[in-house]
């Protein structure tokens, strides 16, 4: 039954199901701990995950949902937790799946940081073992016909890692995942997870497969074996500049002790480029059976439930148990060799079963490390708490009570001077969640270089916004980041070379600058358009335009991201922000960090893509001249947007681009300064060069390729080719 304002009062009954207790809400579902009686007294406890009414009129988001059900019901494995049915029940669709009793991988990251103690190592090796076997099994897994379903889960993280009392560990929530032939398409690049733990081409947007969760594991290990958060900053943005360039700084700072066999494995499994990564899930879990074995060292289910046992377990005998086994582990890899940096910190007079003690007569501050754990264990929440973290991504909250549940006391303590429980924290305004989730590090304890600041990643309101300054040669920084207002003026020294992009066209040009590596200011003109292209280590950084409409708030407008009165709203708020549009969007809430990460590099590259059409104008190159505004490092590939420009390319454009030469004979290049697999546009480039031996003129290769689909596709191939000098016309 429904309370009134909508709450559900505990416990309500649910067609044939018994709901006991809200695990978790999400943005878009709900969860509960549930169970179904049947006759001579029998019962089964489960997790029932239902839509929020508001989306049950959804079509679109119904149909995701029975996709969710229907892909995770072919997935029989006993370390993936199950699916035991799916209905709707008036109206509402519903999905039952398997309750593990336990906790999760994110649980467990936080109990361990907060006692003070790192994770066995043999045992985070071991739970990684368990999730590379489901993910063995999900990566291969057939259809009811035998066919191969290509499931990548896409959603690696410790709150989807459960791991019961008894040692067993389940990898949950395949409700994201994309199966090749999903009847519910998911758009790649969409956002699909938390960032720390996306993998690189799923930041940028790039078709994800496999290998994409052995990265996610990978940097769940790292954070196993850290104790710590692998990739954290200031703000998100920064978070997810630190996993598109896979930089992993932390994990030699934070584990000198590491054995060189394990930080190979750690470190493989998070190299930027996949090729580079284990090639299957399979190949990695043989890497870390083969580390244990080498060591010498035997680990199961029962290693694992003793430890949580303990460490679950608030008292002090449990805790000296804790700090004995840590002490072997520490002595077992000092003989071994193995760095100085100890695998717990040693007891102290703070340490939890003594502040608990000392909590009960007020003596401990709250508010420190030890007195959260002191005051979630005398409360009785820690188990409530994990049984929380367990569901969150079940509900598919992005930040929801997982991102701040052992911290959740000493949150609201920081913000309203009071100790509150989750519940104050779930009930918040969701921008004073925002606020939170921000301040906490998502919830980990603060490492000490980000406990300094409250609100990360924005400029305060208060403080004055300095003006910006002129730079050399007449360029104004924009208030919009990657293509803003222009303000006229060259630079004032004559450029390093110029010319007419009728004679040198602008992707020969581009090309020529990559393989060099240049830096500095590319500026393209005609009658009443001017372009400035900033250049870095030969790929475009950020992109001036004297065209109004090319600035990016236009761009949101015009791809319907944002409304008009959102961006006026934003526009006004800049000077809060220091200036930054994308800053300011996010703030206001206005867009994610994703979605500005990513629509700020499309748009950069489409105004880059729409100067490779020009047939007319001047272009000028400044080397060493650089955007005095401070820009956002999109990492965009100069050779992958020659692949994309050539495709737009009118077919009217190339014919006359080459009637004149109809009697010259294409022939490969010997030297070949980039390979056609860069321009990632498909296998065509290769096959067309692999035909080009200097046999036949450029008339007889159009007549061959008459049906007008392939003599376009052709002669984009052949632009291309010859535009960055791996075709010469004879």
């Amino acid at each position: 039954m429904s309370a009134a304002g909508g709450a559900v009062t505990l416990p309500s009954q649910f067609g044939r199901y018994t709901l006991l207790e809200r695990l978790a809400l999400g943005g878009m579902a709900e969860v509960y701990r549930a169970k179904i009686s049947s006759s001579h007294g029998f019962e089964k406890v489960l997790v029932i995950k239902r839509i929020l009414p508001h989306l049950a009129a959804d079509a679109t988001f119904v149909s995701m949902f029975i996709d969710e059900a229907k892909l995770t019901a072919q997935l029989t494995h006993p370390k993936i937790v199950q699916i035991l049915d799916f209905g709707d029940v008036g109206g509402q669709y519903f999905i039952a799946l398997e309750y593990v009793d336990g906790s999760d991988a994110l649980g467990l990251l936080r109990t361990s940081a907060q006692r003070r103690l790192h994770i066995p190592r043999h045992l985070a090796v071991f739970i990684i073992n368990e999730v590379l076997e489901a993910l063995d099994y999900a990566h291969n897994a057939r259809d009811m016909e035998g066919k191969g379903m290509h499931i990548v889960h896409r959603d690696i993280s410790p709150s989807n890692i459960f791991l019961s009392k008894r040692g067993d560990v389940k990898l949950g929530d395949f409700g994201i995942a994309h199966a090749q032939r999903r009847e519910s398409k998911t758009q790649a690049g969409t956002l699909k997870g938390k960032y720390g733990y996306m993998s690189p081409e799923q930041v940028v947007g790039q078709q994800v497969d496999g290998r994409s969760d052995l990265f996610a594991v990978g940097v769940v290990l790292a954070e196993m074996l850290m104790g710590r958060r692998l990739f954290t900053a200031a703000n998100d943005l920064d978070v997810l500049l630190m996993v598109r360039d896979a930089r992993i700084e932390r994990l030699g700072k934070y584990c000198r002790d590491l054995s060189p066999a394990l930080d190979r494995i750690v470190r493989r499994a998070l190299q930027k480029d996949p090729k580079e990564r284990f090639p299957t899930a399979a190949a990695f879990r043989d890497a870390l059976a083969d580390y244990l074995y080498e060591t010498g060292q035997r680990v199961g289910p029962p290693d694992l439930r003793a430890f949580l046992g303990d460490l679950f377990d608030p008292s002090p005998e449990a805790m000296e148990r804790l700090m004995q086994e840590a002490r072997k582990a520490a002595g077992a890899r000092a003989a071994q060799g193995g760095g100085a940096q100890p695998a717990a910190a040693a007891p102290t007079a703070d340490s939890a079963p003594v502040v608990a003690a000392r909590a009960a007569t007020g003596s401990v501050k709250p508010g420190t490390d030890a007195g959260v754990v002191a005051e979630v264990a005398d409360s009785g929440q820690t188990e409530r708490m994990s049984a929380q973290a367990q569901a969150e991504m079940m509900a598919g909250g992005e930040e929801a009570a997982s991102e701040v549940l052992v911290d959740a006391a000493l949150v609201a303590e920081s913000h309203t001077g009071e100790t509150s429980g989750v519940g104050a924290i779930m009930d918040a305004p969701t921008a004073q969640l925002g606020q939170i989730l921000t301040a906490v590090d998502d919830g980990w304890p603060a490492d000490e270089e980000y406990e300094r600041s409250s609100v990360r990643g924005f400029t305060p309101a208060a403080q004055p916004v300095p003006a910006p300054k002129r730079p050399p040669g007449g360029l104004a920084p924009s208030p919009q980041p990657g293509v803003g207002r222009f303000i006229s003026g060259a630079p004032k020294s004559p450029p390093d070379s110029a010319g007419d992009v009728s004679v040198i066209t602008p992707m020969r040009l581009f090309c020529d600058l990559a393989v060099a590596g240049e830096t500095g200011l590319l500026r393209f003109e005609v009658p009443g358009t001017i372009k400035e292209i900033f250049l870095v280590g030969g790929a475009p950084e950020s992109v001036n335009s004297s065209l109004p409409s090319e600035r990016f708030g236009e761009y949101l407008v015009a791809k319907d991201v944002l409304g008009r009165g959102d961006l006026e709203l934003a526009l006004g708020m800049l000077p809060h922000y220091n200036g930054k549009l994308g800053d300011t969007l996010v703030a206001l809430g206005l867009l994610r960090p994703l979605d500005v990460f990513r629509l700020l590099s499309q748009q950069v590259r489409d105004r880059v893509i729409d100067v490779f059409g020009w047939t007319e104008g001047t272009f000028a190159f400044y080397r060493g001249v650089t955007n005095h505004q401070e820009s956002f490092p999109l990492g965009l590939d100069t050779f992958e947007i020659l692949g994309a420009g050539v495709v737009t390319l009118p077919g009217e454009m190339l014919e006359q681009r080459f009637e004149p030469l109809v009697d010259y004979r294409p022939v490969a290049t010997s030297h070949r300064r980039v390979q056609p697999e860069a321009f990632r546009i498909g296998p065509t480039p290769r096959e067309v060069l692999e035909l080009l031996d200097g046999e036949r003129t450029l008339r007889a290769w159009m007549d061959q390729f008459a049906e007008p689909e392939e003599r376009l596709t052709f002669l984009r191939s052949l632009y291309l080719l010859i535009e960055t000098d791996l075709v010469q016309l004879d």
